[in-house]
């Protein structure tokens, strides 16, 4: 893979797309081909400025954890990722603003969130796993705002708090597998600050939160019983995976992530 497409973090980027494709299908707030094709090339590039930003930041951090990343590797120099960051984020924003005015507006938030995390928010304990997930979530919750009209139902909210309770799960098992770049780079962590078994149980925890709200669509008969067909694979991998390593753990909640997201689908188009 070209290293500077690999600074973007496309199978990140490729997840917000596919968040806001969600959501516009559940949200029901699909406009035009021109203007949906347009927001989901802004999601990508807004999401793609802020891999590049956080890794031109941690790249002592990854020379530790992650040394086969462009920059640590010698692929890219640190220069380039930092244009790479402006040019990707500043052509995002100009394609939201042609989407809606409320579209342009959580797009410019994220821009800034992403940005500050990157620079500031990493190193604060928590702090930086609820900015991570608010940028996971909010892939959905963008979907809303598509139009000058902000439209957002009980399915979307559903999904958009499920989706922030897994991916800050997963976030923190996250956590726990990059402890010792983390310490060695002075950030703390929530398993630095409390310890990596007593972060491990609140990690599922929130995880099985999220899966216990996959059974509100059933409650309040939002979805066809095809839902199930995404939903109940997800539970089962969130159960299993508590049972495993934590890299293998943290890999296995984002495939029940993506059964979520097939549950999803399945329930609103069929």
């Amino acid at each position: 893979m070209n290293p500077y497409i690999e600074l973007l973090r496309p199978s990140v980027c490729l997840m917000t797309v596919l968040g806001l494709a969600i959501g516009t299908l559940v949200a029901g707030t699909f406009t035009t081909p021109l203007v949906f094709l347009i927001a989901l090339i802004a999601a990508f590039l807004i999401c793609g400025s802020g891999d590049a930003i956080n890794d031109y930041l941690d790249h002592k951090i990854d020379k530790i954890s992650m040394p086969h990343r462009p920059i640590p590797s010698g692929r890219v120099k640190r220069e380039n990722a930092f244009r790479l960051f402006a040019v990707t984020g500043v052509l995002g924003l100009v394609l939201a603003f042609f989407v809606s005015i409320p579209f342009f507006a959580i797009a410019l938030f994220n821009f800034v969130v992403s940005t500050l995390y990157a620079y500031k928010l990493k190193r604060a304990v928590f702090l930086k796993n609820i900015a991570v997930n608010w940028l996971a979530a909010s892939s959905f919750l963008a979907a809303g705002f598509l139009t000058d009209i902000i439209t957002i139902n009980m399915a979307l909210m559903l999904l958009v708090i499920i989706s922030f309770l897994a991916a800050m799960s997963r976030e923190i098992l996250k956590d726990i597998r990059d402890v010792q770049g983390d310490k060695s780079a002075g950030i703390k962590t929530i398993p630095i600050s409390i310890g990596e078994k007593k972060t491990k149980i609140f990690a599922f925890v929130l995880l099985y939160l999220a899966c216990i709200l996959l059974l509100a669509p059933f409650y309040y008969g939002i979805f066809s019983v095809y839902y199930w067909i995404g939903a109940i694979p997800a539970v089962l991998i969130c159960v299993y995976a508590a049972k495993l390593p934590i890299r293998k753990s943290e890999r296995m909640v984002k495939i029940a992530t993506y059964f979520v997201f097939l549950g999803f689908i399945l329930g609103s188009l069929i």
